[in-house]
């Protein structure tokens, strides 16, 4: 079987690529350019897609692990949603069911306020999620007339544990504006957007804030696959008396995993033509090498090198530049993705500001994700395109008749 590259070809794409003679400095610039692109175009599409990939693996292991895959409700309100529990339990893909009861309100507290939504778990159905955040900050279920609160919020009202806040809930033409005191038992931190609005309490003790006696607001569904969300909301509410509907995830937070997608995209598409601009540098370089050794060429073809062997020296020049600059890419890229998170954090205590902030984005940090097969894939693309940007310039060079080279 032919070699495609033969050692003779790869030697003179070498000198031609490296050549340190002064007349071809020109050429060996716009070499270095080339390889310079491509480096950082394939460095900047790994960082991009690993920081998008950590974005969404966020979504699903930290806020999705937090808010409910499926929330089940009924109007009238959950009078026997204990017998429920068991047997929405053992549905297939269904990882857990807990109760909870919320409500919508303000907290006070020195002339500060914040709205809140006040979420109430049981103390014996502990949702998986807030059982691990408890464990992470030394923190529990919350007794009567006790509170937990975001570290954000805590800021925001200047309370600390131990403080008091008062809880006003609107009500309705019935019951009225209700005014609750709360003590503040603990104070915890998701690193999410739930940060903002999260204060958690006993579930008796909203159910009484609400007027809900003996009922809950709904019931919390986890499941294996969030996708299959909505498939199994259908499911599940045809095992429960009428009256009851279901809210997925993708209705509180579907915008937010479409703008990942979205962004993922479009970032990886503009910095996927830094990639395909660095190719036309591949192109420029390799015609003005054709166009300088033009004689050399010639000579090589006199002393017996054919078309082909002419066409393999310039796709060898080519080949290098892109292992080259995929190789160091590659290498930048996955270091970059190692350090990035504790270069923001560097920055960001130098200039005591937060660089991401949970009232704008979903976390408060930069996420990171590297894949291999993210980087197979981008190494795929780079190396096409520019196989294809030195088919061009290598059909060039093998035109080259040396009659007309060397006439003169």
């Amino acid at each position: 079987m032919r070699k495609l590259f033969k050692p003779l070809s790869i030697f003179i794409g070498l000198r031609y690529t490296f050549s340190g003679r002064s007349k071809d400095s020109l050429v060996s610039f716009i070499s270095f350019l080339a390889i310079a692109g491509l480096v950082i175009g394939v460095a900047l599409l790994i960082l991009v897609t690993s920081v998008m990939n950590g974005f969404e693996r966020e979504l699903r292991q930290k806020i999705l692990n937090i808010v409910p895959h499926l929330v089940l409700v009924n109007k009238s309100g959950h009078t026997n949603w204990r017998d429920h529990i068991s047997e929405l339990g053992d549905v297939n893909n269904v990882i857990e069911v807990s109760p909870y009861t919320e409500s919508s309100g303000l907290l006070f507290a020195g002339g500060s306020t914040q709205a809140v939504r006040f979420l109430g778990v049981s103390e014996k159905q502990i949702p998986l999620s807030f059982l691990e955040l408890f464990s992470e900050e030394s923190l529990a279920v919350p007794l009567n007339d006790e509170i937990l609160l975001s570290r954000p919020i805590a800021d925001s009202l200047g309370v600390s544990e131990g403080d008091f806040v008062r809880f006003i809930f609107p009500g309705n033409m019935l019951t009225g504006v209700a005014i609750n005191y709360f003590k503040v038992s603990g104070i915890f931190l998701t690193h999410t957007e739930l940060d903002q609005v999260l204060a958690i309490g006993n579930l008796d003790q909203v159910a009484e804030v609400l007027g809900l006696d003996g009922m809950i607001t709904g019931l919390r569904i986890q499941i294996d696959d969030p996708f299959m969300a909505r498939d199994l909301g259908y499911e599940l509410v045809r095992l429960l008396p009428n009256g009851y509907g279901f809210q997925d995830w993708f209705q509180t937070h579907g915008n937010l995993y479409q703008a990942i997608q979205l962004s993922r995209n479009m970032v990886g598409l503009l910095v996927f033509l830094i990639v395909a601009i660095a190719a036309f540098n591949i192109i420029s370089m390799l015609m003005m090498t054709v166009i300088n050794k033009r004689r050399e060429i010639a000579i090589l073809q006199t002393l017996g090198l054919t078309r082909v062997s002419i066409t393999r020296i310039f796709l060898a020049q080519g080949t290098i530049i892109s292992l080259l600059g995929i190789g160091v890419g590659i290498l930048l890229g996955g270091l970059s993705t190692v350090y990035l998170a504790d270069l923001i954090q560097f920055f960001a205590n130098f200039s005591q500001e937060s660089f991401l902030d949970t009232s704008v984005y979903p976390i408060d940090y930069v996420p990171v994700d590297l894949r291999v097969v993210d980087i197979v894939i981008i190494s795929f693309a780079a190396a096409a395109l520019n196989a294809a940007a030195c088919l061009y310039p290598a059909m060039r060079a093998n035109g080259v008749v040396p009659a007309e080279e060397l006439r003169y």
